[in-house]
């Protein structure tokens, strides 16, 4: 008999559930719905000082509204205007002129240091996870001998899920990045704070240059680092949320996406596919379709966990596959 691989989607949803979990023993300032509600927090990575979102480091994020103070709703809506006009922008000879644009630069740095500094708070090795229910669903999966692999999917550039791996022993590959045949693959299609470039910008000299910063690059590029993490890449391996890395063309992005598409159009109709907490917002829906419509239409486990799964996104998964069951959350998993 063959062994059965899972096919596992993940959006923002997922990292609010751990959030939630570990939220309820300690309290913490991580707030990963509205990226902007701590951003006087974050420290500029120039002296590590708290108050990076303000006029003084990100003057054309600020003129557009962006503010600690904003609600989850307008902080999304500011954000896609910004992603929206990026994508239209990106390759027009004045875009360095452009305050869209130099809001795209500032966001994808500040986008960056939010999380290096979200990870900060957390501390995964002193962190009692044996009763989340993601931890032992993934753990009972990677241990099982029917399992052949375990394909991750993350559109989240944090490393909690790496660090939970890391600390119990599970082995794993960062696709494109850092392969070794290891039965769990992540693919991060967005981009991770932990791509270290192998150009840093100086601490002491730290600034937005609007006229060079990048978020392109090759993947080799990059290594992985998951110690004194830091946002001073020249390149930043970052695409923000609603984001649609095929239509800004990076090649580190190109790499990876194309191989996550690759493993997703050899799934059997025996594997299983996963989708957790997918916002599946305009503008980054051709991303996530594409990897869709690649997977084998007959697969016989199709499972969504979210509770409030979008209306759109429940329409294009039952017209991709027939046998759809959707779950609040991920307890029914184990």
């Amino acid at each position: 008999m063959s062994k059965k691989n899972y096919y596992i989607l993940l959006g923002n949803g997922f990292t609010i559930d751990l959030i939630d979990f570990l939220a309820s023993k300690k309290d913490r300032s991580i707030n990963v719905k509205n990226l902007f509600s701590n951003g006087e927090l974050v420290p500029w990575p120039g002296n590590d000082k708290p108050g990076f979102l303000s006029y003084r480091y990100c003057p054309n994020l600020w003129t557009l509204g962006a503010r600690p103070t904003m609600t989850d709703k307008d902080a999304m809506e500011l954000i896609e205007d910004i992603i929206t006009c990026a994508n239209i922008l990106h390759r027009n000879n004045k875009k360095s002129k452009n305050i869209y644009i130099k809001a795209y630069k500032e966001l994808v740095i500040y986008l960056q240091a939010l999380f290096v500094h979200y990870d900060n708070q957390i501390n995964i090795d002193t962190e009692e996870l044996s009763e989340w229910a993601w931890f032992k669903f993934l753990n009972k999966i990677y241990n099982s001998e029917e399992v052949e692999k375990i394909h991750i999917v993350t559109f989240n550039y944090d490393i909690w899920l790496e660090r939970v791996f890391r600390r119990n022993n599970i082995d794993f590959d960062i696709s494109n990045v850092d392969e070794k045949g290891k039965k769990v693959v992540i693919y991060k299609p967005h981009g991770s704070i932990s791509f270290s470039h192998r150009v840093k910008k100086p601490k002491e000299a730290f600034e937005i240059r609007y006229d060079s910063d990048s978020s392109d690059g090759e993947i080799k590029e990059f290594s992985l680092n998951y110690t004194e993490i830091d946002a001073l890449n020249s390149v930043n391996a970052i695409i923000p949320p609603a984001g649609d890395s095929s239509r800004l063309n990076f090649k580190w992005a190109k790499e990876i996406r194309d191989k996550a598409k690759s493993v997703a159009n050899a799934l059997s109709k025996d594997d299983e596919l996963l989708i957790c907490g997918l916002s599946y917002w305009h503008v980054d829906r051709l991303e996530i379709d594409s990897i869709l419509t690649s997977i084998n239409p007959d697969i016989e486990e199709v499972k969504v966990i979210n509770p409030y799964t979008p209306k759109v996104f429940n329409a294009i998964i039952t017209t991709l596959f027939d046998k759809v069951i959707f779950y609040c959350n991920s307890k029914p998993l184990l």
